[in-house]
């Protein structure tokens, strides 16, 4: 055989070389992605030679994508996360109701507890692992650089421990400190203690004077630490002296936590039966009847600890998050529309298309990319404005562009919902006077940015108009009030805890 018949038949039993070719080319390559990518740029054509039907879908989807994150980013933080503490479902509020008080329409959340009370349960209930009371106020901090008027948390014995939220550094308020003849100490928040001490350490231990009064430093909560709804700067110890306490009193917020599966319903009628004891165990003086509350029908009023910092916001906010479903819906049925109306108007392209074999597949394939395009870019536009809207809100409500850094009570994955919160629920719930007024005191105190930074504001401390019986019509007159002298930020608002 010659040489050249010899190649003649080798490269017939080899084959095609430009088909050989092509399959090696093709190993080293990613058909799929590379028409894949195809599409997506004659896509981008198709779209760049309809600038109008592109920018109508997308600011279609953009408007109903965004205004739908950015409700649900509320809603999620507000509703569906659980509240920062260990096992928050656990924690409730606890408050009275009295339907035969005079002038109990001054107490929106219903009738608050009274020191006498609170040593009541806190050592006769039966459901509760820990309770414990508490108010806001301030004080007057001097000794350091300048005087200042801080915002204070006032604490009995069990808040913290029923919060269960351990400091960063020092410890806890104990029973020892609640002596009002002990020594006198309190804890920082992290903010204050970032603001006013940089972070050191050694701040523990160290002695800063507080409305006159020397008190040391002996821990400070962690960052995003809040007394239940409130922001403060110090948790000073309230201190009752029990031999000084009276029925009345009334102007104290309660929170416990129940015992495992402990219902609310069994709480409520735990407290039922301690409400006797209660007027058995103490009195408003001399010549007075312990028992003249029993006109007052008091029953008790206790409510998951969540509903209590939300409100009655929830109802709303899911009726805003269904209206803008429906909104939603209704824009993906226009883009819908419009796509059909645009691919009637291609019948010619695609016949022409079909007619040089492009299957079926093909050019649904086309027709896909072009619409998955359109939602990504609706989504990225949509995703920016409900960023930008929820930045826009925190700069109003809070005053600062800042504020995504706020020391708020949320986890730290809650990205950007997490600066407009405090205030949008707080604003949503303003239903009264009183409200309004303790939403000015919030929004003065919520807008603290990480690093601590904020302006004195007013006093927080709620006022609240007596609760004694004949006092206005509350009970019987001359009635003496708790010795609170010794309590900062207090001494100047006992028109409140009589």
């Amino acid at each position: 055989m010659s040489r050249k018949e010899a190649a003649q038949k080798a490269r017939r039993e080899f084959g095609d070389v430009t088909q050989i070719a092509e399959r090696s080319r093709e190993a080293w390559q990613w058909p799929t992605l590379e028409s894949i990518w195809a599409d997506v740029k004659f896509a981008c054509l198709r779209l760049g030679k309809s600038p109008a039907f592109a920018a109508t879908v997308i600011l279609t989807l953009a408007i109903g994508i965004g205004a739908n994150t950015a409700v649900f980013s509320v809603l999620n933080s507000v509703l569906i996360k659980p509240l920062p503490y260990p096992r928050a479902e656990e924690l409730v509020g606890v408050w009275l109701t009295a339907p035969g008080a005079a002038g109990l329409a001054n107490f929106s959340e219903g009738l608050p507890l009274s020191p006498s009370m609170y040593f009541t349960y806190a050592e006769q209930n039966r459901t509760f692992q820990s309770i414990g009371v508490w108010i806001n106020g301030t004080a007057n901090i001097t000794g350091l650089a300048q005087p200042e008027q801080a915002h204070a948390a006032l604490i009995s014995d069990g808040v913290l421990q029923t919060l269960n939220v351990a400091p960063i550094a020092g410890r806890w308020l104990s029973q020892a400190d609640q002596n009002p003849h002990g020594a006198k100490a309190r804890m920082l928040s992290y903010g204050y203690w970032q603001r006013r001490f940089g972070g050191d350490p050694s701040a523990i231990g160290r002695n800063i004077t507080i409305d006159a009064q020397s008190r040391q430093i002996i821990g400070v909560m962690p960052r995003g630490f809040r007394m239940v709804s409130a922001d403060f700067d110090v948790i000073l110890p309230l201190a009752f002296d029990r031999n000084k306490q009276i029925l009345a009193g009334f102007g104290f917020q309660g929170i416990a936590r129940l015992r495992p599966g402990v219902a609310i319903a069994r709480a409520d009628a735990d407290v039922t039966r301690m409400l006797p004891i209660w007027m058995d165990s103490w009195s408003n003086g001399p010549g007075t009847n312990s028992h003249s509350y029993e006109k007052w029908r008091i029953t008790p009023a206790i409510r998951p600890l969540k509903q209590e910092v939300i409100g009655n916001v929830g109802n709303l906010l899911w009726v805003v998050m269904g209206t803008l479903g429906v909104v939603m819906l209704i824009a993906c049925a226009n883009v819908a529309n419009l796509m059909l109306v645009r691919t009637e108007g291609r019948q010619q392209e695609l016949a022409i298309r079909v007619a040089l074999g492009a299957g079926q597949a093909r050019i649904a394939r086309d027709l896909l990319t072009e619409s998955v395009l359109l939602g990504f870019l609706g989504g990225v536009f949509g995703i920016t404005i409900a960023y930008e809207g929820l930045l826009a809100a925190c700069s109003r409500w809070t005053g600062r562009s800042a504020a995504l850094e706020r020391n708020l009570p949320r986890h730290p994955s809650a990205g950007l919902h997490r600066c407009p919160l405090v205030d949008i629920r707080t604003a949503l719930r303003t239903h009264s006077s009183s409200e309004i007024c303790r939403t000015a005191n919030l929004r003065g105190s919520a807008g603290r940015c990480a690093n601590g930074e904020r302006n004195p504001g007013p006093p927080s401390f709620p006022q609240r108009s007596g609760c004694s019986p004949g006092s206005d019509g509350f009970g019987a007159a001359g009635e003496r009030r708790i010795d609170d002298s010794h309590l900062p930020g207090i001494a100047n608002h006992r028109a409140g805890i009589r």
